[in-house]
């Protein structure tokens, strides 16, 4: 199992689709905070204001990298037959798809924080870093990085079920990106109607990711935002192990 997370980590650092996503991420990570810095004069955010303010924002990086990784990094090796290959090498199918699930979450961690560490930097560079604001949590920052790590995995965890499901590039991003983005509303509609949805979403990465950028979390919501995305990871973990024991890999 060592050997096989280790041949995922490696193919990750050389894979080309990884380093694009990682250069387009920290070049809109730079453009961004330019847009508030330039066009409001009176108002100069320092790097623990941008941090706090904008941390949501981060959600939607998240989303973008996670489905193009999934489509370029996993799913395309469908196309390219590395993947039955790597199939047939008598290794078990449920070893394979955690070393591949562990890989890919480790890139899309690795682009989930470009975004709060480019942008914050280059804020501070600008205005300073200045102090928190009154009345956030002292342990906001490091909190705040580690539930994005979190998650991301989350995330990581359904797209790499989406790559099992589907097997091609462009049908696992175009999923993916329409199920990010839209899972909210949908989840969100249903339960204006059935009661049970609103508590399914109540209880998802998807709305409790919302509750990451919080200037403060009180100790009794902290259980259930680490349990839920470990419960994600652990549940999507296993059913992809079980559509890629299945899978007819061609």
């Amino acid at each position: 199992m060592y050997n096989l997370i280790r041949s995922e980590l490696f193919k990750l650092r050389k894979d080309r689709s990884f380093r694009v996503l990682l250069l387009i991420t920290a070049v809109l990570s730079l453009a961004y905070p330019l847009l508030y810095y330039f066009d409001s004069e009176e108002r100069r955010y320092t790097g623990a204001e941008f941090l706090i303010k904008f941390m949501a924002s981060n959600g939607y990086m998240i989303k973008f990298g996670v489905a193009a990784l999934a489509g370029f990094f996993i799913a395309s090796e469908y196309a390219t037959g590395v993947m039955k290959t790597i199939a047939s090498s008598g290794n078990d199918r449920g070893r394979l798809f955690t070393a591949k699930l562990i890989g890919f979450s480790v890139g899309a961690m690795a682009v989930s924080i470009v975004f709060p560490i480019v942008s914050t930097t280059e804020v501070s560079l600008l205005s300073g870093f200045g102090h928190l604001p009154e009345g956030v949590d002292a342990f906001f920052i490091p909190r705040a990085l580690g539930l994005t790590l979190l998650y991301t995995a989350g995330y990581a965890a359904i797209g790499a079920l989406f790559t099992a499901i589907f097997t091609d590039s462009g049908k696992t991003i175009g999923f993916s990106m329409i199920f990010f983005l839209m899972i909210d509303l949908i989840l969100g509609g249903l339960g204006k109607y059935i009661p049970f949805f609103t508590t399914v979403y109540d209880y998802s990465i998807f709305k409790l990711m919302g509750d990451i950028s919080k200037p403060s979390i009180g100790s009794g919501d902290l259980p259930a935002l680490l349990l839920v995305p470990l419960l994600t990871i652990v549940a999507a973990g296993l059913l992809g192990i079980l559509v890629f024991r299945r899978k007819e890999i061609k």
